[in-house]
């Protein structure tokens, strides 16, 4: 059984190296910012599926605005969900997503499968994803300078996309640490994606009424490499969390999450500080609903 198990781990692993290394050297895409990362955890990792050990389900809205009265702000709605199965070395996700800025729109959905394993007083999490993507592009709407330009004489339609990523996640009570690459590759053109998102964090407790969890995301997108430090505060038995970020691109990120019996709300506001011409300002909402239900395990791995 030991040996059936650790052939499984090195053929995972295998395969997910062999993805990742697929991704150097190759070009980035835009990707949708989150703020509350941390809760939304399927968003920037597949190997996330699984880590809550309940069923939960999560939306999230995220709008942008702009300065000087400027249209076509960024919007981004995802529609998530995890859960284990009756194997608790396993485990799947789903997401659902729509992602638009100015005349460009994204949406898509990505299914994700985790493979995961006891590794001291935590789980070591291998995920896999496959999703299928269309990209839009209203050129139509645009005002040009110049009328005649054929690049923009015309819509852009690209109709499913099949794109894949990686990822691997570790967390005990205390900690968690994760590294991804939510798209590695477009199967359709052969176009190599180059995104990888590194991030973890701790939480430690001041007394029994207080606890602190700092943490810190470093994710590499089309304008760059982006780092996010992060503290948050949980109070009121973990029911109530206070927290602030700062991003290197110069944005502070106030949030608060409340949560009520399996629901849990979630508010943040960025505010790009000294951009006036910039996105200056957004709003991010998050509700996830958490249902308690623990199976029966079909193996003893993880007792």
């Amino acid at each position: 059984m030991v040996m059936y198990y650790s052939k499984m781990i090195n053929r995972l692993i295998l395969t997910i190296l062999c993805l990742l290394a697929s991704g150097f050297g190759s070009n980035a895409q835009y990707n949708p910012q989150y703020s509350q990362y941390m809760f939304n955890g399927l968003a920037i990792n597949p190997a996330f599926a699984g880590s809550m050990e309940a069923l939960n389900v999560s939306a999230l809205y995220r709008g942008s605005q702009l300065g000087n009265s400027v249209k076509g702000a960024p919007v981004t709605q995802t529609l998530a969900g995890d859960f284990q199965l009756r194997n608790p070395q396993l485990a799947i996700g789903m997401m659902i997503f729509n992602d638009q800025i100015h005349t460009l729109r994204n949406t898509g959905a990505y299914f994700a499968y985790v493979f995961r394993v006891r590794v001291g007083e935590g789980k070591l999490s291998f995920g896999l994803q496959a999703g299928v993507e269309q990209q839009r592009e209203a050129n139509k709407n645009l005002i040009l300078v110049h009328s005649d330009d054929p690049l923009f004489r015309s819509d852009v339609n690209k109709i499913f996309m099949l794109n894949v990523g990686a990822g691997t996640y570790y967390y005990t009570p205390k900690f968690f640490a994760g590294l991804s690459f939510p798209q590695i590759s477009e199967i359709n053109s052969g176009k190599l994606i180059f995104s990888p998102k590194l991030y973890g964090g701790t939480i430690f407790s001041t007394d029994k009424d207080l606890k602190i969890k700092p943490s810190t995301l470093v994710q590499y997108s089309g304008t760059g490499v982006l780092w996010d430090l992060n503290c948050n505060f949980l109070l009121m038995q973990e029911r109530l969390e206070l927290g602030a970020s700062w991003r290197n691109a110069g944005v502070f990120v106030a949030m608060v999450q409340f949560k009520y019996n399996n629901f849990t709300i979630g508010y943040a506001h960025d505010y790009a500080i000294g951009k006036p011409n910039a996105i200056n300002t957004t709003h991010e909402i998050m509700l996830r609903y958490d249902l308690n239900i623990r199976v029966n395990a079909m193996s003893t791995l993880f007792l």
